[in-house]
C-alpha cells in the first residue's frame, strides 16, 4: 500500500490556494503539479509550495498524479473531471459540482461507474462549532429535532463583473455559499431534502467591468475600494441570483427554512438554528455556539479552536477546515476505508436541491427534489 499520494491542482486563484494549503498540511500528500490558464500565477504558486511541474496540458498533469484537485470556476469542472476519472485518478472537485444540472449528472455518473475515490469541497462539516452542535444534537441536548433555519446576510459589497454574477458560469448566491448551506443542513439533520418551495432574489441588474480579474480576491479588493453601484466603468448585465428564500421538508419530517442575501447587512453574517422539542441550538459563526432551554437564559457552549474562543483568526480556522477535508480524503485513498468525508454524491444531492429551488422560483409552488 502506498504511503503517499501525488496531487495535481487545477487552478491558481483564491480557491486553488485553499486546495494547495489543505494538501500542503496533509501527511501522506505531495503536491507535484499545477495547471492554470494564467501561467504566471501557476508559477508563483509552484514556487510557494515547491511544486515541480507547471504545465498547460491537462493530460500531462493527469499522467503525473494520483489525485486531481479541481479548483476552477464551476463551468470548467466537467471536462477535467471526466478525463481524470477515465484515467483512473481520484478526484476532489470543489463546489458547486457544475454550472448546470446535466453536467453535474454527468460527473456523478462518471465517478459512480469508475470506482475512484472522490470528494467535494464542503468544508463546513469540519467547522469546530458545527461539529459540536451536531454532537449535542445527537446526544439529545434539545430533544427531537423539529426545524432547522439558516440565515445569511453576508453584507458583501457590490462586486465588479466576474463569473460569480453569471448564472451560466455557476455563479449566484444559491450556487456559491448556498451549496455549503444546503450540505451542512443535510449533514446536521442526517437526512435528505424531499421538496422545496421558494424564490430567488435578483437585486443587481448590472455590474461594473473595469478590467478582467484573474482571481476572485482581486474582485473583492476592487469592491472594497470602489463603489460598484456608481462606478463609471463599462457595465455588463448580471444574470445570477444574489439571494434566496425557501422552505424545505426533509424526508425524516424535519422542516427547514433557508434565507441568504449577498449584499444585505445583518448582525451575524452566517447563522444556523436547530429547534427541538426540549430546546434550541444556535451557531452564529464568530459569535459562537449557544444553547437555549425552557425557562433559562441562553448559555454559550465553549468550543476550542474557533474564532469565538479567541484561539484563531477567521482565515486560519478556514484553512484548518480545508486541511481536515484533505486529510480525510487522503486517508480514505491510502486505507481504502470510507470515513465520512463529503463526496461527489453529496455534491450531486446539493445540485438536485438547488435545481428544485430554481424550478420552484419559476412555478411558484412546491417542487420535488429529483
Amino acid at each position: 500500500m502506498p504511503k503517499t499520494v501525488r496531487v495535481g491542482v487545477l487552478g491558481a486563484g483564491w480557491g486553488a490556494g485553499l486546495h494547495l494549503e489543505g494538501f500542503h498540511r496533509t501527511e501522506g500528500a505531495e503536491i507535484v503539479a499545477i495547471l492554470s490558464r494564467t501561467r504566471t500565477r501557476a508559477e508563483e504558486r509552484a514556487a510557494q509550495y515547491g511544486i515541480r511541474l507547471v504545465t498547460d496540458s491537462l493530460d500531462e498533469l493527469i499522467d503525473a498524479v494520483d489525485v486531481v484537485s479541481v479548483a476552477t470556476p464551476p463551468a470548467a469542472h466537467l471536462e477535467p473531471v471526466l478525463r481524470a476519472v477515465a484515467a483512473g485518478k481520484h478526484i476532489l472537485c470543489d463546489k458547486p459540482l457544475a454550472a448546470d444540472l446535466e453536467s453535474a449528472r454527468s460527473i456523478m455518473g462518471a465517478v459512480a461507474a469508475s470506482g475512484v475515490r472522490h470528494a467535494s469541497g464542503f468544508i463546513w462539516r469540519d467547522d469546530p462549532g458545527l461539529l459540536r452542535m451536531r454532537e449535542l444534537l445527537t446526544e439529545g441536548a434539545i430533544g427531537r429535532l423539529v426545524e432547522i433555519h439558516s440565515t445569511c446576510p453576508l453584507g458583501v459589497p457590490q462586486l465588479p463583473a466576474t463569473w460569480m454574477y453569471q448564472a451560466d458560469e455557476g455563479g449566484g448566491a444559491l450556487a456559491q455559499h448556498g451549496s455549503h448551506v444546503i450540505d451542512r443542513a443535510r449533514w446536521l439533520v442526517g437526512a435528505e431534502i424531499d421538496r422545496v418551495r421558494g424564490r430567488l432574489a435578483y437585486d443587481v441588474d448590472d455590474a461594473a467591468a473595469p478590467r478582467r480579474f484573474h482571481d476572485i480576491t482581486e474582485a473583492f479588493a476592487w469592491a472594497r475600494d470602489n463603489d460598484g453601484r456608481t462606478s463609471d466603468a463599462p457595465r455588463v448585465p448580471v444574470t445570477a441570483d444574489t439571494g434566496y428564500d425557501f422552505s424545505a421538508d426533509f424526508d425524516n419530517g424535519v422542516r427547514a427554512r433557508f434565507w441568504e442575501a449577498w449584499h444585505l447587512l445583518g448582525p451575524v453574517e452566517d447563522e444556523v438554528s436547530l429547534y427541538g422539542e426540549d430546546g434550541a441550538l444556535q451557531w452564529r459563526g464568530a459569535a459562537g455556539l449557544w444553547l437555549s432551554r425552557p425557562g433559562a437564559q441562553p448559555t454559550r457552549v465553549e468550543v476550542p479552536e474557533t474564532v469565538a474562543s479567541g484561539a484563531n483568526t477567521p482565515r486560519e480556522v478556514g484553512l484548518r477546515k480545508w486541511a481536515a477535508l484533505a486529510g480525510r480524503f487522503v486517508e480514505a485513498i491510502l486505507t481504502g476505508v470510507e470515513n465520512g468525508h463529503p463526496t461527489i454524491v453529496d455534491a450531486w444531492q446539493v445540485a438536485a436541491v438547488s435545481d428544485a429551488v430554481r424550478r420552484s422560483h419559476r412555478s411558484g409552488g412546491w417542487e420535488k427534489v429529483a
